[in-house]
């Protein structure tokens, strides 16, 4: 059947991507209903891609927000296009180990949020749509996608998991919650309220079913998963599970979505929960009715449906703080140890600053500083005394550097250590500079001949 307008959440990736290429290579008009903008609008773009003339739309719709169900919904009335069939695929399954409870804008447990209760209100937002489609067409329909993991005597449940408790919906009693019950507990969820809205459906031509699309390793459903377990997953227990026949492929899971959304054969079914193109039958604990009436009650509560005393999730408890680590006491002989290592690295360090020498440049001043000096205070500059207690105080010369330049033209060795005396013969000039060695040093006091000129540096410490 082709034309039909069809909404498929969580259509960006998985069996939910497939299901909608696959509609609307059918001639239907497909609207792909995400949370992620950018990823809704790369998967409208490869389905454009693969088939130019397909009738897909990109709606945003976060099933974690109430605000954003009803904001969708919004969004859908002003396309002005009738529904045909609206299909609940999007779900989320946290790690199964995972012991801390996450948490949804409206405070329910993330997974029973994403899962059930905000496909619930989409759905009962969206009833009246479909009631007019189905009177006008005689037909409309609702897909769920469940899981066998809702039946506590599944394989996949052995051991892990415990029965569905109402008066503890969001697992927030202590030692309850692991990510595996509350994916077990959301999808059994699903397939309760299958079955108690079928029977409110009944004589609207609206049908309702539920199916579970098998074990799919490759899809994106336990994208929250650690990578360790992704990769067992994907690459080990995958191929080993497809060997035994117990996995299925993408493309299974999508045939078994556009089977129930359009297919003929399936026109007035309703209430039912299909696994492997056939009718099943769910399990025990989903089958009871008088525990499906509280949680419809309970659900209409909590998402606030017109009619029913509105409900509010209790806010989630403040976050566990990380336990301070108590320090460590420490033995006396450990804090020898460390009070000698301090003194021996006191001692390394004071002998390493004894060795160091003073840069040439901090030793360097003008010949005539001493003379400004004693302008300016009409006293003699005192030379530096040794402040080290318990040795003579030790009268220290200001260091000196005195550069002298001579014409070395004549060829005459230069004298080391002697005193020049200045004279004048002849209208010559000779310059006369007392030098005066300080014996520290390898350059000091002597004499660097660089062409025609002579510089001479002399340093005291």
């Amino acid at each position: 059947m082709t034309g039909r307008v069809i909404i498929v959440t969580g259509a960006n990736c998985g069996i939910g991507f497939e299901a909608a290429k696959k509609l609307c290579e059918a001639g239907n008009d497909v609207i792909l209903a995400c949370r992620s903008e950018e990823n809704g609008k790369a998967a409208v773009e490869k389905i454009l891609q693969e088939n130019p003339n397909a009738l897909a739309t990109f709606l945003q719709l976060d099933l974690a927000d109430l605000a954003s169900i009803r904001k969708f919904v919004e969004d859908f009335h002003a396309l002005g296009k009738k529904l045909n069939v609206l299909v609940n695929n999007a779900g989320i399954f946290l790690k199964m180990s995972d012991r801390v409870r996450k948490f949804t804008k409206d405070n329910f447990e993330l997974t029973m949020g994403t899962n059930y209760l905000g496909p619930f209100l989409l759905t009962h937002l969206l009833l009246d749509d479909l009631k007019k489609t189905a009177s006008e067409n005689g037909d409309s329909r609702i897909v769920m996608v469940a899981s066998t993991l809702h039946d506590i005597n599944d394989r996949g449940n052995r051991g892990g998991v415990k029965p569905f408790d109402l008066e503890n919906f969001f697992l927030e009693k202590d030692g309850t919650y692991n990510g595996h019950q509350a994916y077990k507990n959301s999808k059994l969820a699903m397939v309760m309220s299958t079955h108690s809205l079928a029977r409110k459906l009944e004589g609207t031509g609206v049908s309702v079913n539920c199916m579970c699309p098998g074990f799919i390793p490759s899809t994106q459903l336990s994208r929250h998963a650690s990578s360790a377990s992704r990769f067992m997953l994907k690459y080990i227990m995958g191929p080993v599970f497809k060997v035994a026949k117990i996995s299925r492929t993408v493309d299974h899971g999508s045939k078994m979505i556009v089977e129930l959304s359009v297919n003929e054969k399936y026109k007035d079914v309703s209430g039912k929960y299909f696994k492997d193109f056939e009718a099943a039958e769910s399990s025990e604990e989903s089958r009871n009715e008088e525990v499906q009436g509280q949680l419809y009650e309970l659900s209409a509560r909590y998402c606030h449906l017109e009619g029913y005393e509105p409900l509010d999730a209790p806010a989630p408890p403040p976050p566990e703080e990380k336990p301070v680590k108590s320090k460590k006491v420490k033995t006396p002989k450990k804090e020898k140890k460390e009070e000698e290592k301090v003194v021996e690295d006191k001692t390394v360090k004071e002998e390493g600053e004894k060795k160091e020498e003073p840069e040439v440049a901090d030793g360097i001043k003008y010949a005539d500083e001493d003379d400004k000096s004693e302008e300016k205070t009409g006293e003699p500059v005192k030379p530096k005394e040794s402040e080290e207690p318990g040795k003579e105080k030790k009268t220290e010369e200001p260091v000196q550097v005195t550069i002298t330049v001579e014409d070395v033209s004549s060829d005459k060795p230069s004298t080391d250590g002697e005193e020049v005396k200045k004279t004048e013969d002849e209208g010559e000039e000779k310059k006369e500079v007392k030098e005066e060695t300080a014996g520290k040093g390898d350059g000091v006091g002597k004499t660097v001949e660089s062409g025609e000129i002579t510089a001479e540096i002399t340093a005291q410490g």
